[in-house]
């Protein structure tokens, strides 16, 4: 090796510099929020839980919290039932309006918590529901594009237990959510394949349909890419999840507008 070539590497592997990183570090474990209040009449559900260390850790639920939702004017206070499991439930008489504000507010201790203003937007209504037989057995049946022209959180409640006599009925029942979302993202548009649901004609659908507002879609948005919408052809950095939660806590309290229908899939020609 030539002496000036050695030399030069060296200096290269030797000049080191200790760097010092300036980490966002918090208080963990954190407290971690999930609730929404809604439109319909019925006991509206807030779920208090703490981050976990480890992958597949199941979460710990936070019990004996003080937890309110208010418009301004009244203060809804919820219950925690069953005792010991983190979810706090107001009682069935409570329904939100459009056009008013809502907050959340949680005591645990002497810590406070509370959430940024959040309103109802209307919900467009639903949709014919398409499907269509499918390529390899003309007696099954999948949905055809479940997208909604407005955002929205859709949940569908498909059974079919009643075709198959009483045996095996949790086989033929199946629960799951999509989303709707203003945005075009690289990692939406290449995210990895989702389960293949197909279902045989007589089963019963159900869904419930929620307007989702500009800062709840940017959570929803957040949370998929950091989880439903990772490992496909492009994946962004790793960034937190978007809260609208004060005070130290991660997480989302939403306000959205309901419509539900019910249906039953008949047999194509």
């Amino acid at each position: 090796m030539r002496p000036l070539l050695f030399i030069f590497m060296v200096l290269l592997f030797s000049c080191e510099e200790q760097v010092h990183w300036d980490l966002d570090s918090r208080e963990l474990p954190l407290l971690v929020v999930d609730g929404m209040i809604t439109n319909e009449r019925k006991p509206h559900r807030v779920s208090l839980s703490r981050t976990v260390a480890e992958l597949n850790q199941p979460p710990e639920p936070v019990s004996n919290a003080l937890v309110a939702i208010t418009d301004g004017d009244t203060i809804f206070l919820l219950n925690e039932r069953p005792a010991g499991t983190g979810q706090y439930y107001t009682d069935s008489t409570v329904q939100g309006v459009v056009g008013k504000p809502y907050f959340l507010y949680v005591r645990i201790e002497e810590r406070e918590y509370w959430s940024e203003r959040t309103e109802m937007v209307p919900v467009e209504p639903l949709e014919s529901l398409n499907y269509r037989k499918t390529p390899e057995n003309p007696n099954l049946y999948e949905f055809i594009n479940l997208e909604t022209p407005d955002p929205s959180m859709t949940q569908l409640y498909l059974d079919w237990s009643h075709l198959l006599g009483g045996e095996n009925p949790d086989d033929a029942r199946i629960w799951f959510r999509y989303y709707t979302l203003r945005s075009v993202d690289v990692n939406e548009l290449f995210k990895p394949d989702q389960q293949r649901i197909v279902f045989p004609a007589g089963t019963r659908v159900w869904r419930t349909k929620y307007s989702l507002s500009s800062g709840h879609q940017a959570f929803i948005r957040s949370l998929l890419m950091e989880t439903e919408w990772k490992g496909g052809v492009i994946d962004v950095l790793p960034a937190n999840v978007i809260t609208n939660m004060v005070g130290g806590a991660v997480g989302y309290f939403g306000a959205s507008t309901a419509i539900s229908d019910g249906t039953v899939i008949l047999p194509l020609r």
